[in-house]
């Protein structure tokens, strides 16, 4: 629903484009009818969107969760017995820092 609110956006943006030359003839600076128009057109968009958001979290139905519930009692974990140890990997070492040669030192800047 979004994707549909934007490329409509869009389609809008457009024509405005095309037809804001027209403003001219009315003694109108077009680029003031542009923004104010342009920033209208954006409102409209992020109202019609919190408007589609705010509709479908309120007509949201989840669904049954019942059959879920069961498709996972069904599967079993394997368990580890208590006589079996478990395998241990070696970790790698994380590689050191470098240490540049000026650490520590401060740099002066130099005064004009």
């Amino acid at each position: 629903m979004i994707t549909e609110l934007w490329v409509d956006y869009l389609t809008q943006m457009e024509a405005l484009r095309i037809s804001i030359g027209l403003e001219a003839y009315a003694q109108r600076d077009p680029l003031v009818q542009y923004k104010s128009r342009a920033y209208a057109l954006f409102q409209e968009l992020l109202a019609n969107i919190r408007l589609s958001i705010v509709s479908k979290m309120f007509t949201f139905r989840p669904r049954d969760l019942s059959s879920v519930q069961t498709t996972v009692s069904r599967v079993e974990a394997p368990e580890i017995e208590a006589g079996e140890p478990e395998m241990v990997t070696e970790t790698q070492s994380q590689p050191e820092k470098y240490d540049s040669p000026a650490k520590g030192k401060k740099r002066r800047r130099k005064r004009r």
